[in-house]
């Protein structure tokens, strides 16, 4: 049987730099003005690129359905995005983009591309051309897989 090619160095990799990343990309996010929050820049990058209910957000963000709903408030509160009645199914509702959400996306985005970027151009350009290959598919095998369900809390001491 072949060895697969993925293995643990693989995912040890993957898992110590996405923690980092998140760490950059929140202290970014919260330095910028307005501030924003992870889940905040995920939701509205996700909704950007497509209009979506509640339910397909959570999926596509990887949160549960109750903070899936105080994140769509937090965005509607802000003027980032506007809820609306779905055309083919009137108890749904779509969430878009505001001109404000745009904006504020648009320049989280630049400021995240200003201050990462330089990081990433340290590779090797055959290196920075396989990043801008793979991320893509990985974020794609990623969005709509809602991640592992959180174990129950240990039972409390009596």
């Amino acid at each position: 049987m072949p060895k697969p090619r993925i293995g643990s160095n693989q995912v040890d990799a993957l898992v110590g730099t996405a923690a980092l990343t998140s760490r950059w990309v929140e202290r970014l996010l919260a330095a910028h003005d307005p501030p924003l929050s992870l889940g905040q820049f995920t939701a509205l990058r996700a909704i950007g690129r497509v209009h979506l209910g509640a339910a397909e957000l959570a999926r596509r963000t990887g949160v549960s359905g109750p903070a899936v709903s105080q994140l769509v408030a937090s965005l509607e509160q802000s003027g980032w995005i506007e809820r609306s009645r779905a055309k083919d199914d009137r108890r749904r509702q779509e969430l878009e983009q505001t001109a404000e959400g745009r904006r504020v996306l648009t320049s989280a985005s630049d400021l995240l591309s200003e201050r990462i970027m330089p990081l990433l151009s340290t590779l090797p350009h055959p290196e920075q051309d396989a990043l801008a290959r793979l991320l893509p598919r990985l974020e794609a095998a990623l969005d709509g897989t809602p991640p592992p369900r959180r174990p129950p809390p240990p039972p409390r001491p009596r």
